[in-house]
């Protein structure tokens, strides 16, 4: 698998500041204390490992999301949203013991240093306490549609700054009422999946622990509103993402010499002429024949030979289909695995071949080629003989003899030649199985022989490859159908 590398984008790097810039949060007149998000900005990390290469940045606020769903701007980011439907945002931690993590955390333990000192003074002091109920505000309004105008006016009205302001001149400030407000508040506005949180949070009887624990939900709560729009707009985004990307492609061929060489190259490999009277004309045959061309092709994507150039049109996906065809390799190497491992009688449901799948799946996690594959498979025949032999005992049966152990170690070892009989079978099936589902675009489909107990893996890497598959046809068959007609033409 290719290493990867945070992407360079075409914006000016004045666009990227502009981007990345938090806006400043609003601050009581006369404060001279530090907001809480003063020194954090509200970034979210990419979930998942599809963001390689020319993919978006690691680390995106939710302001880069709006903008990626509604004005394209960023056209990697729009296409990631489109074409994955598993992409989430997670909370952005620094590393530990990196600059960054000691700056957030000694900025957040003085903020609450400061409050706890002014509110434990004589008479207290409400300077921090102005900040805090101003970021609180802020907080709650991060959390809020735009349709929700009546409580945003609810919270400006309890969180008037100059109401406020004016109860701690008067020594009069009730921070507890100001607490249960927003408790409420969030707990209405929260998923249920949040409620134990909220509910932690009545728990605590110090002031500033109940503030801590509000502003650290409101960030929780902030992510969960970004990953609910993310899910709302994803219908829109791809239906724009495909539009967008077709044209700049579009643009693109205009100055350039061939844009379509490499993607010529790599589908002149699987046309099939065989049984056809050339030139083809016959719109019908054209189409059938670009459909088992593209299928072919897409699949060679899985097992991309590296001395061959990538395809124009499938740039922005190598990443994608490179680690796509990683789990595939896997997932044809345990279903090899557990095909020469020995069966056991009374195995009541497969249990032993499910327990067998799951610890091979979690040895060979970290392997994405056939030299990794020889490096471990000595150890991948001795946890074959372990969970063999557990097994037999719950089923009280003989344990396995001294002859039988080293044939398994023989048979696991000898998985290490890609030319293995049971592994070229077990490849055959499930590349024949994906390309009928990219022929027929789906569907109901049986699994093949000898992997029934493979088919929540099988069918997790075909739903993938599909869908990649349909949002790069939606954008390049346009492309794709005249490079087969001109090929199919030539007499």
């Amino acid at each position: 698998m290719s290493d990867r590398k945070r992407p360079s984008g075409s914006e000016s790097q004045e666009e990227k500041e502009n981007t990345n810039r938090m806006p400043s949060q609003p601050m009581p007149t006369g404060s001279s204390g530090s907001s809480y998000f003063a020194s954090d900005p509200i970034q979210f990390r990419v979930r998942g490992s599809t963001i390689t290469g020319a993919s978006p940045p690691k680390f995106v606020t939710l302001e880069e999301i709006m903008k990626a769903a509604h004005g394209m701007q960023n056209m990697a980011l729009a296409h990631e949203i489109a074409v994955d439907q598993d992409f989430k945002l997670e909370p952005f931690e620094p590393p530990d013991n990196s600059y960054q993590k000691l700056v957030k955390e000694t900025m957040h333990k003085v903020y609450f240093d400061i409050l706890r000192e002014q509110l434990n003074s004589d008479p207290p002091e409400y300077t921090q306490a102005l900040v805090l109920l101003e970021d609180v505000k802020q907080g709650l309004f991060s959390i809020l549609l735009p349709r929700h105008t009546r409580i945003k006016d609810m919270i400006e009205e309890v969180l008037d700054g100059a109401f406020i302001k004016q109860q701690a001149e008067n020594n009069s400030l009730d921070f507890q009422k100001y607490a249960h407000f927003v408790i409420d508040l969030m707990a209405k506005l929260a998923a249920p999946v949040r409620d134990e949180m909220i509910q932690h949070i009545t728990t605590l009887n110090d002031t500033v622990d109940i503030f801590r624990a509000i502003l650290e939900t409101l960030e929780v709560l902030k992510l969960d509103l970004a990953n609910t729009l993310i899910g709302m707009m994803r219908p829109l985004v791809q239906q724009e993402s495909v539009a967008y990307e077709r044209t700049k492609f579009d643009e693109v061929l205009k100055v350039s010499e061939d844009g379509l060489k490499y993607t010529r190259e790599w589908l002149q490999r699987h046309i099939d002429k065989t049984d056809l009277t050339l030139p083809v004309t016959d719109p019908n045959i054209i189409r059938n024949v670009t459909a088992q061309t593209l299928a072919k092709a897409y699949l060679e994507l899985l097992e991309w030979d590296n001395s061959k150039n990538y395809p124009e049109t499938i740039a922005l996906d190598k990443p994608r289909f490179t680690e796509l065809g990683t789990q595939i390799y896997r997932l044809i190497c345990v279903t090899s695995l557990v095909l020469l491992s020995p069966s056991c009688g009374a195995d009541q449901q497969g249990q032993h071949k499910q327990q067998l799948k799951e610890k091979l799946f979690i040895i060979l996690d970290n392997t994405s080629n056939d030299i990794e594959l020889r490096a471990i498979l000595p150890s991948v025949a001795e946890e074959v003989i372990l969970v063999t032999e557990q097994h037999l005992e719950t089923l009280n049966q003989d344990p396995l003899t001294s002859d039988t152990k080293e044939l398994i170690r023989t048979q696991i070892i000898s998985l290490r030649d890609q030319d293995h009989r049971v592994r070229m079978i077990v490849r055959q099936r499930v590349l024949e199985f994906l390309k009928i589902i990219l022929v027929c675009a789906g569907g109901s489909r049986q699994v093949p022989v000898g992997l029934s107990a493979f088919t929540k893996e099988l069918t997790s890497v075909s739903g993938t490859l599909l869908r990649y598959v349909m949002h790069n046809k939606a954008v390049f068959t346009k492309h794709y159908l005249d490079i087969i007609e001109e090929e199919l033409s030539k007499s």
